[in-house]
């Protein structure tokens, strides 16, 4: 899956950007301000919502000499389109639901680099950050078994492999304390799956 615009699985960059727009919003709006929120030129959005309007997924009203433009969410497409472009958001749910199977939870897990960026591609691997129980070894068998089987279901589900950076509380806290250059990045871009805030646990001490 593309990081950075994951319905391009099915739709062009242009017009996923286009839909996500209009489904994030119930009111109709001006191309131009369409083309604004989906980060594409009016000229591309102009020709996105035109295309859309002739298979009657976009609707197109002229109110007083302005024409504005909103999604048909009674288009039997409709639903479709809204699960494509919130495909983001339901990585984020499919991972989150790895985790409350686990029978021995990780005192946190969180999301970072390119895919909690959003501006990795499909060679992107998810990077995840699990801090280990205390009362787990890294070579617990149980332990280990929930890695290997959770990232052959992420791997399946999103095409993306997952490259785990298992960590204890105490080498996190630690890791803090030193002020490794990875810890910054986690502080920045960490998308929080499981546990307690990131950023609070690399405050306190083991």
């Amino acid at each position: 899956m593309d990081m950075s615009e994951p319905a391009s699985v099915v739709l062009p960059a242009g017009t996923a950007a286009v839909l996500r727009a209009l489904a994030g919003v119930e009111t109709a709006f001006t191309i131009r301000h369409v083309a604004r929120v989906a980060g594409v030129s009016p000229n591309r959005a102009h020709q996105v919502i035109l295309r859309l309007a002739e298979h009657g997924l976009v609707l197109i009203d002229d109110l007083g000499g302005s024409r504005r433009c909103r999604l048909n969410r009674e288009h039997l497409a409709a639903p479709a389109v809204i699960n494509l472009v919130r495909l983001r958001a339901a990585m984020i749910e499919l991972l989150q639901r790895q985790f409350s199977e686990w029978s021995v939870l990780p005192d946190q897990a969180s999301l970072f680099g390119s895919a909690a960026r959003g501006d990795g591609d499909t060679t992107s691997d998810l990077d995840i950050l699990v801090v280990r129980p205390t009362d787990r070894d890294e070579d617990d068998p149980v332990w280990r078994n929930q890695l290997f089987e959770s990232g052959a279901r992420i791997r399946t589900a999103t095409g993306n492999h997952v490259a785990w950076f298992e960590i204890s509380r105490a080498e996190l806290f630690q890791a803090s304390q030193q002020g490794e250059s990875l810890v910054d990045e986690w502080r920045r871009d960490a998308v929080r799956l499981v546990g307690p805030d990131l950023r609070s646990l690399l405050r306190e001490p083991s």
